[in-house]
């Protein structure tokens, strides 16, 4: 998985709670985010924590994991959430991860958030890998919260084809185009193996 450069870096670390908690009001609205204090979360290319810590705060699942490939993102993540909350809460865990390998168990999740991530994957070979760990991860009638600007044919293909539906998507409007907000939901039953 490639590393972003340091202007990707500054770009992604600056993004702003406010945004992301009106991107949140609008899901919750929706009532297709179905988090409870029971609820296993995942995020992966966590940046600086801010999606992570308003997941926290607002639903209070028993766990969430933020990660990042890059060790310096995870440096910032740690910085922020002991800014924000005193210490790392024990219900926030941070490691590193990849997404086109990810360690945890089959169906162990019932949200993984990929946030302007999976094009990070590389080729589309990656992104389509990192689609299937997350398949593999996710609980039946499990949450996928993606937001993507590149390769989103693909990726929307991709996931029709492991049965997975669309229950909430918008449009988000950035500086270099338009980015699907997505939340899509797994398969009831899990999928069958390729």
């Amino acid at each position: 998985m490639p590393e972003m450069s340091r202007f990707e870096k500054r770009w992604v670390n600056r993004r702003g709670s406010r945004a992301y908690q009106r991107m949140l009001d609008r899901m919750e609205n929706s009532g297709q985010l179905l988090l409870t204090n029971s609820s296993q979360v995942l995020e992966l290319g966590a940046g600086n924590g801010a999606f992570s810590m308003l997941i926290q705060e607002r639903f209070h699942p028993a766990r969430v994991y933020l990660t990042d490939f890059d060790p310096e993102q995870l440096a910032v993540a740690r910085q922020n959430l002991e800014g924000h909350f005193g210490t790392v809460p024990p219900s926030i865990v941070v490691e590193r991860g990849d997404a086109t390998h990810l360690t945890y168990g089959d169906r162990t999740f019932d949200l993984v958030i990929a946030h302007h991530v999976l094009h990070h994957l590389g080729s589309i070979s990656g992104i389509l890998q990192g689609l299937d760990e997350i398949a593999r991860v996710l609980r039946p009638g499990g949450r996928l919260l993606y937001v993507e600007m590149f390769h989103k044919r693909q990726i929307r293909e991709h996931l029709a084809e492991q049965g997975f539906t669309v229950v909430f998507r918008e449009r988000s409007f950035r500086i270099l185009g338009t980015a699907d907000v997505i939340i899509a939901k797994s398969p009831d039953s899990p999928a069958p193996k390729r």
